[in-house]
């Protein structure tokens, strides 16, 4: 498997540079031509579709400002190619920004809508803008492509079209199976437990757009050069659609998928045309037998087949993996973290979830969170960890205030937390979900993912040995090949606790970690904590087990009804009336005579 990602690019620029060879007059070598630039957009499309999760049907407007800027560079400023080119990059990229802007506050189908508001605006402008884009009418006597006064014969403007989604294809999937590949993975599939790893989900989907706007504007330019003459009409709808089916056809996240998908929805209209009337209904119900029997695409389908096929991979061995001693280790300026909250409230409408409740997590301890159901705690971590905003108090880690930072800054300060309901990246496979905690730590830049340098495969490289080191610290190791959803509830626990642990925290919060538990689970989870606490990690733990908490906590505060009843040690909150009361029920002389008999 290593070797097959080389072995396929080898095929496929071979594929490209034979294909001028076997072409049989003029229209074929102009079919594959129209391929290439297809693929470009299918490619970068992918990006969005395929890595981010996110639906655009607005390609082609971006498709058709990119057209339109490289034609108008050409004509009127005397661009050549590259010049053009790199214009319409940067108008397009530009426009990808503004479309990624809706995605902070919507998704799915209402995105959907607004890219395809955005391919009907780009088509108005360009028909009623008529003294730059020529209105209906169009722009004509685009010239011939050339590169500084060269030009381009028609072999040779086939190399820089092959040559182009070559590269891009090559460059998408360095980025695919980098940092920036894998978050935007982790983001489709878990904002919220993103942002608790210090993940930024809108630069991600931003990057996401401008890719796509960026090969999407290439191709445009491509395309006006190739056709000498471009109008409104070429860019409709429907193309956005096909663009959208040509990555999803091939295979949405697939390396070359969407080059494959792209060639088969050049070309099939070509074979369907012999249908005439029924080509259009042909044409449907090809694809719907197709997305029926393959629902992972084509590329997808055949990887998952072979999977199947082949032997298990073997387990991961605890040697390749970084000691978690290591993994956990910090400076010395930078030890255990305190926590201070500070008379936090939070209220939802009349109701307050929190009053004026205070906490303190002093470094290097184990304080447990109590209380019984809908006392409070979980809209306590929600609160310190910045998932909400407290209408009053303060909360400071190590003297740094918490208060109004977003989760994804806070996650960065040192303070990782796990979910009351497990928040893992299903989709993900076990060790890629604790590689994702680890990005925080990671350095290198998108041009380094892209051109894969030293320093990108040093530094991944140590992420892997780290999430190894950590799954073998929680007993994962013989799943890390396996996706996370098909991990046992208990062993789900363990892995969000691994890829919390992946960030190297100072304070971990533990939400309810022992929930839907087996005994010998809990006392598993009860050894991991000491040794996470033995490491040096302040951990602040909200759990309803009682005989977990007295067993582990160093300090025990209670919540009820929003308040702070007690915090003291194990053995005094055992015996306080008010916490035997917020448990039982108890009356609070009934309470204190049950405090005085034990």
């Amino acid at each position: 498997m290593r070797y097959l990602a080389p072995v396929c690019f080898f095929i496929f620029a071979a594929i490209l540079v034979a294909v001028p060879l076997t072409a049989g007059n003029e229209y074929e070598l102009r079919l594959f031509m129209l391929f290439l630039i297809y693929g470009i957009i299918a490619v970068g499309l992918n990006v969005l579709v395929g890595l981010a999760g996110l639906v655009s049907l607005g390609q082609a407007g971006l498709f058709a400002l990119g057209s339109y800027s490289g034609a108008i560079l050409s004509t009127r400023l005397g661009f050549d190619i590259v010049g053009s080119c790199i214009g319409a990059a940067i108008i397009s990229g530009l426009f990808g920004v503004l479309l990624a802007y809706p995605t902070v506050r919507v998704r799915g189908v209402y995105l959907a809508v607004v890219t395809i508001a955005f391919g009907i605006i780009v088509e108005n402008v360009a028909i009623e803008w008529q003294s730059l884009t020529g209105g209906t009418t169009g722009l004509s006597s685009i010239p011939k492509p050339n590169i500084l006064g060269i030009r381009l014969s028609g072999f040779a403007f086939y190399g820089v079209l092959a040559v182009t989604l070559f590269v891009f294809t090559l460059l998408i999937h360095n980025l695919k199976i980098s940092r920036f590949g894998r978050t935007m993975l982790a983001v489709a599939q878990s904002e919220t437990a993103s942002r608790a790893l210090g993940i930024n989900s809108t630069g991600l989907r931003t990057l996401a757009f401008v890719i796509s706007a960026v090969t999407a504007g290439i191709a445009g330019t491509f395309y006006s050069f190739l056709n000498s003459y471009i109008s409104p009409d070429i860019f409709t709808f429907s193309d956005s659609v096909r663009f959208l089916l040509m990555v999803i056809l091939g295979g949405a996240g697939s390396t070359f998928g969407p080059v494959i998908g792209a060639y088969l929805l050049t070309y099939l209209p070509e074979y369907l045309q012999q249908f005439q009337l029924w080509q259009k209904f042909a044409y449907g119900a090809l694809l719907l037998v197709v997305m029926f029997a393959l629902p992972r695409g084509i590329v997808g389908t055949l990887q998952w087949a072979f999977n199947r096929l082949r032997p298990p991979a073997p387990a991961l061995a605890a040697t390749e993996g970084l000691p978690v001693e290591t993994t956990l280790r910090h400076e010395k300026k930078m030890l255990a973290a305190e926590l201070v909250a500070t008379a936090l409230t939070v209220r939802f409408g009349g109701l307050s979830a929190l009053s004026n409740a205070s906490l303190r997590v002093k470094g290097g301890e184990i304080h447990a969170l109590i209380g019984p159901n809908g006392a409070g705690k979980s809209t306590f971590v929600n609160t310190i960890s910045g998932f909400y905003r407290p209408d009053e108090g303060r909360c400071e880690l190590d003297g740094v205030e918490l208060t109004g930072r977003r989760s994804l800054d806070i996650a960065r300060l040192g303070l990782a937390r796990t979910f009351q309901n497990t928040e893992l990246f299903g989709e993900m496979s076990v060790l890629e979900n604790v590689m994702a905690g680890y990005d925080q730590r990671l350095t290198y830049g998108l041009t380094q993912a892209l051109l894969r340098t030293p320093k990108m495969r040093r530094e991944e490289r140590e992420c892997r040995q780290t999430a190894i080191g950590l799954l073998a610290f929680v007993g994962l190791s013989q799943y890390a090949n396996e996706e996370a959803r098909f991990l046992p509830f208990g062993l789900q626990r363990r892995l969000e606790i691994a890829r919390a642990l992946a960030g190297r925290p100072r304070l971990l919060l533990l939400d309810e970690p022992a929930a839907g538990l087996t005994t010998q689970e809990i006392d598993d989870l009860e050894a991991m904590v000491r040794r996470i606490a033995a490491l040096g990690v302040s951990i602040l733990l909200i759990e309803h087990h009682v005989d977990l908490i007295m067993a582990l906590a160093d300090h025990v505060t209670v919540l009820d009804y929003g308040q702070v009843i007690a915090s003291d040690n194990p053995t005094a909150i055992q015996d306080d009336p008010r916490v035997i009361e917020a448990y039982f029920g108890a009356p609070l002389d009934r309470a204190a005579a049950v405090g005085a008999g034990a």
